[in-house]
């Protein structure tokens, strides 16, 4: 699901903790405390990287969408300007969160065609739960990209930062997201308030 619009949620998610430690039960150790995720990180088609501000007129096929947004707790965004505001708050929230986490740009790597956003950070901005995040551009749905990034972004998450566990969030009529979160080997764990809506939580287990 992600933060209250990556354009709004970053100021009010502040992180109250250090390093990597979300909360009891969301790492096993800590020996990634201070790493940083390795971007880009690529995967056979795609490569995650750090947002840059030339992303904004891509990304408002996401941000734009109608398709996309109503999935998420905010409204399109009106016009590439209010999507470049947006934009900005989504890097300033990743640069607030602990090494490792943040929302980064979805890209092939053939191309460098940008696909849309991904992303790994505490849920509602403290935890204790840790969320994978993916929304792509109607444009590019059906070709497997969502599971494919995220299941590098759970990779990463139980290998390089140690987590115990990871959740997807979604709405239950969100089909689609739903299918992403159990081809990625996540189960469905029940209902949930977050983000100010009823969701359904998916969740896996470290290996």
């Amino acid at each position: 699901m992600g933060p209250r619009n990556q354009a709004r949620a970053p100021g009010r998610a502040r992180a109250p903790f250090r390093g990597h430690r979300v909360g009891r039960g969301s790492h096993r150790r800590s020996r990634a405390s201070d790493r940083l995720v390795p971007l880009p990180l690529g995967t056979e088609r795609l490569f995650i990287r750090p947002y840059r501000d030339e992303d904004a007129t891509a990304l408002h096929e996401v941000f734009g969408s109608p398709e996309v947004m109503k999935w998420t707790p905010s409204p399109p965004s009106k016009d590439v300007a209010e999507t470049r505001e947006r934009l900005a708050r989504t890097m300033a929230f990743t640069a607030r969160q602990p090494p490792g986490f943040g929302l980064w740009a979805l890209e092939l790597k053939e191309s460098a065609e940008f696909l849309g956003q991904v992303g790994l950070f505490p849920v509602e901005g403290k935890g204790p739960e840790v969320e994978v995040v993916y929304e792509l551009s109607p444009r590019v749905w059906g070709h497997g990209y969502a599971t494919e990034a995220a299941l590098a972004l759970l990779e990463y998450g139980f290998g390089e930062m140690a987590l115990r566990r990871v959740v997807a969030l979604t709405l239950p009529a969100n089909t689609r997201s739903r299918t992403v979160a159990s081809k990625c080997g996540m189960t469905l764990e029940g209902p949930g308030r977050f983000y100010g809506l009823d969701l359904l939580m998916y969740a896996r287990e470290a290996p």
